[in-house]
Formats: C-alpha cells, structure tokens, sequence
C-alpha cells in the first residue's frame, strides 16, 4: 500500500495538531486529483498513515464532508467524493450567490497595495507567450491568493470559509479534467478585478465575476460531456441535461494513492 508523501501534501505541523495535518495533507491529495474521485478511503489507512487515533481521522474526515470533498455511507465507508453534472451546476451557483460579496470589501492601503502587487505579477504571467510548464499553476496560486485576500477582508469567517471550499472545489475539477484531457481553462484577467475593486467600480467587478464563473462553468460541463465514455456512454450526457442523482464521474485510479485495506 503506497501511502501519502508527506513533502508532497502538506505544510509543517500546525500548532493545532496532527489531525489538522491529516486533513490538510488529504485535502490537499484530493484537489490535486492524487485521490481520485470515487476512491475509498480506509480509516485504518489513515490512522497508520498519521499515527493517530481513529477519532481524529474520523474529525479529519468528517470535516472534509463538510467541505464537499469526500463523502460517505454506512455500506461503502468513506470515499473522495464523485464528479457530477449537479455538483458543477452547484458550485456555480454557490460561487455566484457568495462571490459578489468580495466587491464590497473595504480595503485599508496596507491590503491594497498587497492587491495590486499581486495582480501585477498575475498580468505579467498572464502575457506569457506560452502558458505550459508550471507557470498555469503558478497563474492560479496567484489568483488564488487575490481571491483569499478578499475573503479574508469580509470579516465574515463562515463565509469565507464557504468561499474557500468553493474554490478548493473547483480547482479539483479543474485540475480533474486538465488531467483527463487536452485542453487547459484559461485563466481569468483576476487583475481587471482587483482594478475595478481598488478603483469603486462595483459594476465592473461584478461583470467580470459574472463572466469569469461562466466561463469556468461551460469548461467544466463541456469537459464533463466530453469524458462520457468514461461512465458509460451515454448516461454522462443524460446526467448534464437532466441532472439526474447518481450519474457520477468514477474513474479508475491510474496512480499511487491510499488504497482500501
């Protein structure tokens, strides 16, 4: 059994504990598609794996359910959760209820000129004449951290929480089908946000937060029904139009993960 790398999927301990590591190492495991969608996850696996007690995996576990990343039943145990037509149209329609709060945040000059930096650096890697190697990664830890920044301007932790979640989702997906596939998401222009957020153009960045979320959404969809051959012919394409429950994306592992006991 090939357990987690450690280097590979988290920071050092926390302060908080061990099974905040685990979480973070299998959260981290599961966005970046090591754990595949559908892939059982064994507690005693787990425990072995961080050297604690089944009640703290269980906590680890169960907040990740929380999250939306891995789900469970009493006959089948716990497993990274599946890719479905409804869990994208989901977390499109969560992203643009909540996402919109981030342009009325108001920001001190400190967080600011943070902003800007940051979104600098994004348009200097997004005029790249080519986008391959690690600079799309690195595009999106940059977007990501503009995104978080907002968040964490809100004053509202559970939203933010929320918001976190969301994105962790979506790059899962995203990295999911960029995995699967040929063709890449094109990231957003995340500085004519922060632009138009600096400048009080509230308009603007909720346009641009409209259209970035529609975007993101007909990638993945499109993705989705291209994949369908890998859930059965037909039944992915029945599952996007209809949103049927139980149609879900569960491919075979095709690398070195935690495996069932």
């Amino acid at each position: 059994m090939k357990m987690l790398d450690h280097d590979a999927y988290a920071s050092p301990m926390p302060p908080e504990g061990k099974a905040e590591l685990a979480e973070r190492a299998l959260r981290s495991a599961i966005v970046g598609c090591v754990l595949a969608p559908g892939e059982r996850l064994s507690e005693a696996a787990l425990v072995d794996e961080f050297a604690l007690g089944r009640g703290a995996v269980r906590a680890a576990l169960a907040r990740l359910k929380a999250s939306g990343l891995v789900s469970s039943s009493a006959r089948s145990g716990w497993e990274v959760a599946p890719i479905s037509a409804n869990e994208i149209r989901e977390l499109s329609a969560a992203r643009r209820h909540l996402e919109p709060m981030l342009c009325s945040v108001v920001l001190e000059d400190t967080y600011k000129q943070r902003l800007k930096a940051l979104a600098e650096m994004h348009m200097a890697l997004t005029q790249r004449h080519e986008l391959g190697g690690d600079l799309i990664p690195t595009i999106r830890r940059c977007e990501r951290d503009m995104l978080e920044l907002l968040a964490g301007r809100l004053g509202m932790p559970i939203v933010s929480g929320w918001l976190s979640d969301l994105w962790d989702r979506s790059v899962r997906l995203v990295n999911f089908f960029e995995g699967t596939g040929r063709i890449k998401l094109v990231p957003a222009n995340r500085s004519w946000l922060v632009e138009a957020i600096v400048e009080g153009r509230k308009a603007d960045a909720l346009e641009h937060l409209a259209a970035a979320n529609t975007a993101l959404e007909t990638y993945l969809l499109d993705r989705f029904l291209e994949s369908e051959a890998m859930v059965g012919g037909k039944s992915a394409r029945r599952s996007a139009k209809n949103d049927k429950p139980g149609r879900s994306m569960r491919p075979q592992p095709t690398i070195g993960k935690i495996r069932t006991l």
